[in-house]
């Protein structure tokens, strides 16, 4: 995982955290890999690379309101990968788990400027909550699950 964020671009990694993410911090990849399958749910894109195996693309979501069955999502692909449909993938693979798992509502935090990430979300069903942005220069996109 260290690999994979340090091999995403300084605006994906932007896009990814909303902020400026210079490495992977000991806590940061630990919070992106322990999963428990429960609250936090996580999946990977890998191919055979010449070192092994190597991530190419990661996506979760986090519960965040367990009575309202609500969880954010989050999801980035290394910048070569783009456009190739290792996203939709790794959504298509988010959304099912969200839903098996129950959960009513997903959401996601856009920044405002990632237009092509507000097209993406648009077209796997999530479109703009206008009353739940968090703050400006970020888009909050949601769908409710069946």
């Amino acid at each position: 995982m260290q690999g994979f964020l340090l091999g995403l671009s300084v605006s994906s990694r932007r896009n990814r955290f909303h902020g400026g993410v210079n490495g992977a911090s000991p806590k940061l990849i630990a919070y992106l890999v322990n999963a428990d399958g429960i609250r936090h749910a996580a999946w990977v894109a890998c191919i055979w690379g010449s070192d092994g195996e190597e991530i190419i693309g990661e996506a979760g979501w986090f519960i965040v309101d367990p009575e309202r069955g609500s969880a954010e999502l989050a999801l980035s692909v290394l910048d070569g990968w783009q456009g190739s449909g290792v996203a939709s993938r790794l959504m298509v693979t988010l959304m099912t788990a969200a839903r098996d798992a129950g959960l009513r509502h997903i959401y996601g935090d856009v920044l405002d400027v990632n237009l092509r990430m507000l097209a993406f979300m648009r077209k796997h069903g999530l479109e703009p909550d206008f009353d739940e942005s968090p703050d400006r220069g970020v888009e909050r996109v949601s769908c409710q699950l069946n």
